[in-house]
């Protein structure tokens, strides 16, 4: 008797191990993102009047613009669709705005200090996923 239960005890055991490598496998698995986040980052150049982007194309996620205002009076970055604004930049200051994109698609961006926008100081971001 004792020789038929030292089989059934090794296969336990071994039926044992294996369950405990195919949890600790799934829990790896699990504690991994399908799609690791990376941030993204944008320079913006503002002067009188316009803008200049270091890349006018980004993905979904989140980006991080610093702006840079080398211009001789304030201006701000403001993105149309997510009714975001950057602090008032003063001339030779830099600010930064996190901003996260869900959808693509594109976004309109201008600086809403007075008549700005309307010496041309406006552009399009574009998001892709």
């Amino acid at each position: 008797m004792a020789t038929s239960s030292k089989p059934l005890r090794f296969r336990s055991a071994l039926c044992l191990a294996a369950a405990g490598v195919a949890l600790a496998a799934a829990g790896a698995a699990l504690a991994v993102p399908a799609r690791a986040a990376t941030v993204q980052h944008v320079t913006v150049k503002m002067t009188e009047f316009r803008f200049r982007l270091s890349t006018s194309t980004v993905r979904t996620g989140t980006v991080v613009f610093t702006i840079v205002n080398r211009g001789q009076i304030p201006h701000d970055f403001s993105i149309q669709k997510l009714q975001r604004v950057s602090t008032l930049v003063q001339p030779g200051h830099t600010t930064t705005m996190r901003v996260t994109f869900k959808r693509a698609g594109t976004y309109y961006y201008l600086c809403t200090v007075g008549a700005h926008v309307q010496y041309g100081m406006s552009g399009n971001l574009h998001v892709k996923r």
